[in-house]
């Protein structure tokens, strides 16, 4: 198919360039000649590839070098990458460090909000435990199962017992519902295979911490962001003392009122909520479109079991299939082509001119880049059983969001009348994509 001389992203770089080699120039030249390197036969794979050309590298590619410079100029020795959104960082990281000058000891690490809220939960007050309820889906009575590694089948009866619907769509979002299911959380047999769970999955996180030094202060934890929970987690289960604790970068940090991480230990590169720093960096629902491109290509870390040589995790499959089949070794090879063509570091601010990349894309998509990156299957439930497609068309007779993670991409998948309507049904926080207050 014909290809573009020059794709809007590209543009958008070359209008942010003010001489030949300042940042935008030497995104440009790089992410313009990856683009015409990488094979697209499809509109698919096209869309795919140049978007991630023009959009994903630079986001990824200027939070690496910030992360890679914040991590030297702290005196750190190492950089653990959290799976899975950390896996890109990490990959961009071996690529682009030489060419920063920095030395580090760079791992990715196995990692889930599943496994390491597990880890740090107290089965005395299972009710309490937000993490059990919440996400982009809330949690239904399968999902609170398998949150605590329990087999649902084996539970049914004091599901039934405490009032707790089996359907798939009761969920936590309906008061009745998260009622009944907090009521199944106080059941003593409940609380007592919880507990012995629990304590199991500290014991082996505590041993991987250890062997791959995730609570030292010289280390530094990557990962895309947000609330910081999930490294709290980690450090109330391995008992991490004042000065033990690692350092924390984010691309982006939305810290809750409450649970959140000690706003002490994280920076973020392009905003933080708690701060204000960079909130007119912050497109609508940030954290889906940088999820998203954080892809892994592995499925969710369900636990850690033993070896001979320490502990490992345990993977609930070892490829990302559905990932991989939406066109993902596109998506990385174009990624992985823009970082080996730069030439030199970009000593500007990027910050700027990846907020209006992202805008172009997350908020005026085209039509195809809505079909392809659409088809995209976005998971956000910590058991990784909640895939939705990223967009799809709004109902006309119904025009609800529901569990849409891309509005944008949603819209310019539906009717003119419904994108008509739409707004004049909608709530402030859904057209804004504000952050979540869970």
């Amino acid at each position: 198919m014909p290809e573009p001389t020059r794709t809007r992203y590209e543009q958008i770089m070359l209008d942010h360039s003010h001489h030949p080699d300042d940042a935008a120039a030497l995104l440009h030249a790089a992410a313009r000649t990856a683009r015409t390197a990488i094979p697209a036969d499809t509109e698919h794979e096209q869309a795919i590839r140049d978007v991630a050309a023009g959009v994903a590298a630079p986001a990824l590619i200027g939070a690496t070098f910030w992360m890679l410079r914040e991590a030297h100029h702290r005196g750190l020795e190492r950089l653990r990458f959290l799976s899975r959104d950390g896996q890109i960082f990490y990959e961009l990281a071996r690529r682009l460090a030489p060419l920063a000058s920095v030395d580090l000891d760079l791992e990715y690490v196995y990692s889930s909000r599943m496994t390491w809220s597990l880890a740090a939960t107290n089965p005395r007050h299972l009710d309490q435990e937000s993490w059990l309820f919440n996400s982009f889906v809330k949690s239904n009575a399968s999902d609170l199962c398998a949150r605590l590694g329990l087999p649902a089948d084996d539970y049914t009866p004091l599901l039934h017992s405490a009032g707790v619907s089996l359907d798939p769509d009761a969920r936590a979002d309906h008061p009745a519902h998260a009622d009944a299911m907090r009521r199944f959380l106080t059941l003593p047999q409940v609380t007592e295979a919880a507990a012995a769970r629990i304590a199991h999955t500290r014991d082996l996180l505590i041993a991987y911490a250890a062997d791959h030094d995730l609570t030292d202060s010289r280390t530094g934890l990557v990962d895309a962001g947000w609330t910081g929970r999930m490294i709290t987690a980690l450090l109330t289960a391995c008992d991490a003392t004042e000065s033990s604790r690692p350092h924390v970068l984010f691309w982006g940090h939305e810290p809750r009122p409450t649970g959140g991480i000690d706003p002490d230990l994280v920076t973020a590169y392009m905003y933080n909520t708690g701060t204000g720093q960079g909130m007119d960096l912050r497109v609508p629902d940030a954290p889906f479109v940088v999820e998203t491109f954080c892809m892994g290509d592995h499925g969710i870390v369900t636990g850690y079991q033993r070896f001979s040589g320490g502990v490992e995790p345990i993977l609930q499959a070892p490829t990302n299939t559905a990932a991989q089949a939406w066109g993902l070794r596109t998506y990385r090879s174009t990624l992985y082509a823009v970082a080996d063509e730069l030439t030199e570091v970009p000593t500007d601010d990027l910050r700027p001119l990846i907020h209006q990349l992202m805008v172009a894309f997350w908020r005026h998509p085209t039509r195809q880049e809505a079909t392809t990156w659409g088809k995209y299957p976005y998971d956000s439930d910590p058991t990784g059983t909640a895939a939705r497609p990223l967009a799809r068309p709004l109902d006309p007779d119904n025009p609800v969001r529901g569990d849409r993670a891309w509005l944008n991409g949603a819209l310019a998948l539906s009717t003119p009348e419904t994108q008509s309507q739409y707004p004049k049904l909608a709530s402030e926080d859904d057209l804004h994509g504000a952050p979540e207050t869970d």
